[in-house]
């Protein structure tokens, strides 16, 4: 699938070859678009320190209830992390939504969505990252589809991205 192709595209735009792993910077998160018509792809990653408020494996009934409600939150609100225009019509549905450890102090919030649009994107995308987890003040958006090639950094939920 063309949507795949592009993903990998665009991250090895946002994380250049040659880097064995991306930098893991708290407070700071990852967001990529790939469309393709009206269909797509977004990805989300971000530290879990941002996302569920510490990386260590959970060990207390409390921090697996907190690893569980990010969970929850990124699959059910999806459409909340990344805003598309109303008239577009879009729907993200949940395909993947994943903590990954990197050593005993270290993991990976990763969240993968399925996009459907009736309309073309013809405005502007924002962002409610930081409202969700208030942690993650900073974000890196790609996007790609077969008309673009887009970023922008958000900050603090402040800016959006025009396709």
């Amino acid at each position: 699938m063309k949507i795949a192709l592009i993903l990998i595209l665009s991250s090895s735009i946002v994380f250049p070859q040659g880097k064995s792993q991306k930098a893991h910077v708290h407070g700071a998160a990852q967001i990529s678009i790939a469309m393709e018509g009206l269909k797509g792809e977004v990805e989300f990653e971000a530290p879990a320190d941002g996302v569920i408020g510490f990386e260590s494996e959970a060990k207390t009934p409390a921090q697996k209830k907190l690893v569980q409600d990010a969970i929850t939150t990124l699959k059910s609100r999806g459409g909340e992390l990344v805003i598309f225009p109303a008239a577009s019509a879009c729907k993200l549905t949940p395909k993947e939504v994943e903590v990954h450890r990197e050593g005993p102090q270290h993991a990976e919030v990763h969240a993968h969505y399925d996009l459907i649009c009736s309309k073309p994107i013809s405005g502007e995308i924002k962002f409610g990252v930081t409202r969700l987890f208030p942690k993650t003040r900073e974000v890196s958006v790609t996007f790609v589809s077969d008309q673009s090639q887009k970023s922008a950094k958000i900050v603090g939920d402040a800016g959006a991205l025009k396709p």
